[in-house]
């Protein structure tokens, strides 16, 4: 189990990507969840 103000990166969204983002949300709420998802043109952001 990941500790409070620790991160986690999920890779991908479509799938089972974004259901493990929302689910480690509800499971781990002190967790940082970045989703990296695949984009048609790469925009600096």
């Amino acid at each position: 189990m990941m500790e409070k103000g620790e991160k986690l990166v999920i890779i991908g969204r479509g799938g089972t990507g974004g259901p493990a983002a929302m689910l480690s949300r509800k499971l781990m709420p002190g967790v940082d969840v970045t989703i990296v998802s695949e984009e048609e043109r790469f925009i600096v952001r």
